[in-house]
């Protein structure tokens, strides 16, 4: 039997130094020689030296050692490999240097590296599962799917034996089962009424809750009857956040164990990927209510022209069910419009500019209205019948069209009743002056030449005539003036209201400087108009206040402008009875005798043409003996001068 001394000493000496494992075998594969550090490392008994050597290494037996240690000595080479040692339980690096003699072979514990690497390869194909999770969950599948492809990857990654995944209710604070994978045969789950303190914990805290022995897990007891299920330890991961939970993912191994930091994040990350996916799963499911709920069809087409959505609508539209359209190419749907390629034209241009377009376009005797929105996938197109709109606007067209005949034919008309009114005019103006002067001539020409034989009745009844025919003048002047002024241009100016306010002013006074009425002027004032026909108004407003004030003890006139921006005459004269208001603005409409305050009772009449003539509205506010307002509105002046304030003017004695 082979022993120490079959090497030299100071072989020996050196083979016991290094840090490899050394064994030598003979000729007969017995091991003739092991050093301290082989002995350590395949925990060997003191009397291996001399033993057939997969006698005293059995778990040896048809492993790479014994296939690459019989190559060596078969073929006369060395050979070098690394394999897992079960005799020892770790990774070992292998030189074997043959000789006629035996075998030499050195060997050394790599299990830190070898596990290193394999971590870093675990590592990489989990960041790989988590991308291609990620791409599956981006393709828009169905959630049950991905859920499940979830199951099998933690079963993988945690060597998990059972797997669990629940939804969770905000509301109602409670959880359900939706799926389960691993339990055994009989094992009763309850759907509704699960266990619960771990799922708790992560959802409440948005946390992973991690048990590496449940049977004496006191911050969820619940777990510990699982146990005679056949799980030891588990991890609890929540699907979601703390502020919006969503359910958890729960993964249950057969032994007590400690999971590590990379497994829970692991875990984590598939969370994550599931929340975001069920958040744009039912994002979509709402967005799909709102598409199939508008009367629009709606159609979404990628950037490779290839349709990825359409509504019930559309589909109905072009003849099938949804299901039937999605990948298949928008050109072959765009082709039938017999529109020379119009339409497919919009959607690339739409995609290609970025930009949104509307177009119209007839098809089977109807007209259809598309706008395009572009996305960053694609274009969304929205479709709508607009035949009725169309068939509208062609008749609004053809309405249009006859309306622009009658007014024509309108316009010829009033064109030539103004000039049979201008020939009126002319025909009052001097046929009937002529008729009012002759009896007015002859009638003064009585009474100078027969006053002695017409006597004093005779002579009345001349006068009478004489004032009947000169106010049957001051009527026909009347007269045409109303017709003036609905004839009479209209140039829009900036008007200073205050100034031609004052100018009214100071002709009344001239016309009669006897009579003491104070006229209250705001400053200020302005409005666009035309400046005749203004001036002609408070001509006619303030010369009614100036007549009507006649009997008043102490006569006063304002002038000025409401908050709300109407102008107003007021006096304190003899006012009238409001139940006769709607007499007040037609043409010889009087509502006081003509003994007691002279006029034609065309004044009110032409004033209320010319303010609707700016585009202004009048009315009046009175009551019996206590005076008068009238208010009517003018067009703003472009630019909004002067102060409020009022100035009074007193007219010499």
């Amino acid at each position: 039997m082979a022993d120490d001394s079959v090497l030299r000493p100071d072989l020996a000496l050196v083979l016991e130094r290094i840090t490899d494992g050394f064994f030598a075998l003979d000729a007969q594969w017995r091991i003739s020689y092991m050093n301290a550090e082989a002995r350590k490392l395949l925990h060997a008994r003191e009397d291996v030296l001399g033993v057939y050597w997969l006698d005293a290494f059995p778990k040896a037996r048809g492993r790479l050692f014994e296939r690459e240690y019989t190559r060596a000595m078969r073929d006369q080479r060395p050979v070098q490999f690394v394999e897992y040692s079960q005799t020892a339980n770790r990774w070992f690096e292998v030189k074997a240097y043959p000789s006629l003699d035996g075998l030499s072979v050195y060997f050394r514990d790599v299990t830190a590296r070898i596990e290193a690497q394999q971590e870093v390869e675990r590592t990489a194909r989990r960041q790989q599962a988590l991308i291609d999770f990620g791409r599956t969950a981006l393709s828009g599948g169905h959630l049950d799917a991905l859920l499940s492809d979830a199951v099998d990857l933690v079963r993988e990654a945690l060597d998990a034996s059972v797997i669990e995944v629940y939804d969770y209710e905000p509301q109602n604070a409670c959880f359900a089962l939706r799926y389960a994978a691993g339990w055994a045969t009989g094992a009763a789950m309850e759907r509704e009424f699960p266990a619960l303190e771990h799922l708790r914990h992560a959802v409440e805290s948005g946390e992973p809750f991690v048990s590496s022995d449940i049977r004496i897990e006191s911050r969820a007891r619940s777990l510990a009857p699982l146990a005679a299920l056949g799980v030891l330890s588990c991890i609890c991961v929540p699907i979601g956040s703390a502020r919006e939970p969503l359910g958890a993912i729960v993964a249950f191994h057969p032994k007590p164990r400690t999971v590590s930091a990379v497994d829970v994040r692991f875990v984590e990350a598939l969370a994550q990927t599931i929340a975001e996916a069920a958040r744009t799963s039912e994002s979509n499911r709402r967005i799909a209510q709102v598409l199939e709920s508008i009367r629009d069809a709606f159609v979404a087409v990628g950037r490779d022209e290839r349709i990825t959505y359409v509504n019930a609508r559309m589909a109905a539209f072009w003849g099938g069910e949804p299901v039937d359209f999605i990948g298949r190419p928008l050109a072959h749907f765009t082709e039938k419009f017999e529109d020379g390629g119009y339409g497919a034209a919009r959607f690339r241009e739409s995609l290609r500019e970025d930009r949104p377009l509307t177009f119209e376009m007839p098809f089977r005797e109807r007209w259809f209205e598309v706008r395009l929105y572009p996305y960053s996938d694609g274009v969304a197109a929205y479709v709508r019948d607009i035949t009725r709109r169309k068939n509208e606007q062609q008749r609004m067209i053809a309405l249009n069209v006859e309306l622009e005949r009658r007014v024509a034919e309108r316009t010829k008309q009033l064109e030539l009743a103004n000039k049979e009114l201008e020939s009126f005019s002319y025909s009052v103006s001097h046929d009937l002056r002529a008729p009012l002067r002759a009896i007015d001539g002859f009638s003064q020409a009585l009474v100078e030449d027969y006053a002695e034989a017409l006597g004093d009745g005779g002579r009345g009844y001349l006068d009478r005539v004489r004032k009947a025919a000169q106010r049957m003048a001051d009527l026909i002047d009347a007269l045409l003036g109303l017709a003036k002024v609905a004839r009479a241009s209209i140039e829009m100016r900036p008007l200073d209201v205050t100034e031609i306010v004052r100018e009214v002013a100071a002709d009344l006074h001239d016309g009669d400087p006897c009579r003491d009425v104070e006229i209250e002027i705001e400053t200020g004032m302005r409005a666009s108009g035309e400046p005749g026909l203004v001036h002609a108004v408070f001509a006619n407003l303030m010369g009614n206040a100036w007549k009507f004030t006649r009997l008043a003890e102490r006569p006063k006139i304002r002038v000025g402008r409401t908050p709300e921006g109407e102008f107003f005459v007021a006096d304190n004269g003899a006012g009238f009875d409001m139940a006769y208001s709607n007499k007040l603005f037609g043409a010889f409409q009087r509502l006081h005798a003509a003994d007691d305050y002279e006029g034609t009772g065309i004044g009110l009449a032409t004033v209320a043409r010319i303010v609707h003539r700016h585009g202004g509205s009048v009315r009046a506010d009175g009551a019996v003996g206590s005076g008068a307002t009238f208010y009517f509105t003018l067009p703003a002046a472009k630019e909004r001068v002067g102060l409020d304030e009022q100035q009074t003017v007193h007219p010499a004695g």
